[in-house]
């Protein structure tokens, strides 16, 4: 398995680590590409390629906590609690890819998505901002994710045999990658791309990733 050991990563796991109410649940945060992408729902693992797999850092385990605890202060604002995607990694040059599994039809994941693609966004930046850390030099986080931060989506290939030859089985650092219409306003507004894969995508960008 591939391991983040860059000075950005790093210091993202310990931003993470010390924003958790109990440290001692960071462990659980700290996954690889396959248990990040395990659908609970339907209980199996969209990638599950042990020959290409990487370190990621999963936020659940601090947005579970962070819900439990806006829930107790404030109760009637439950639809306020942030969501997180299954994976973030981050590369040697200050790169933030945010990556979330879909087991489904593209089509039925065009409405649900983009409020997690803003809440990630959103958390990053709340995370670093609560302990007076920067994430780089650029102090507007928005500026900062239009240059730095990609949006992956990865749909299960067996759910869209349909357009398999259109979403590309491949990854190549300059694309061309196959991004929904409706994805389409966030890209070079919120995020630097926004883009869909297939498991057997993901393949090769774990291959290619420093």
């Amino acid at each position: 398995m591939k391991k983040m050991t860059n000075d950005y990563f790093l210091k993202f796991c310990d931003i993470v680590e010390r924003s958790m109410p109990d440290p001692s649940q960071f462990d659980n945060c700290r996954k690889d590409m396959i248990d990040a992408s395990f659908d609970d729902r339907n209980e199996v693992f969209v990638y599950t390629d042990t020959s290409h797999n990487m370190e990621v850092l999963k936020l659940d385990e601090y947005t579970k906590e962070f819900e439990k605890r806006r829930r107790n202060e404030i109760p009637n604002l439950k639809e306020h609690q942030p969501s997180a995607v299954d994976a973030v990694c981050v590369s040697k040059d200050n790169e933030w890819f945010l990556i979330e599994f879909k087991n489904e039809p593209i089509k039925n994941i065009l409405k649900s998505t983009p409020k997690k693609m803003l809440s990630s966004v959103w958390l990053i930046a709340y995370l670093y901002s609560t302990l007076s850390e920067q994430i780089s030099d650029e102090k507007d986080i928005l500026k900062f994710a239009r240059e730095n931060i990609t949006f992956i989506t990865v749909v299960s290939s067996e759910k869209n045999e349909n357009l398999e030859e259109t979403i590309g089985a491949t990854w190549e650092k300059d694309g061309p990658f196959y991004t929904p219409l409706k994805f389409m306003k966030y890209k070079g507004y919120y995020f630097k791309d926004v883009y869909v894969l297939t498991e057997k995508g993901l393949r090769f960008f774990i291959e290619s990733f420093e």
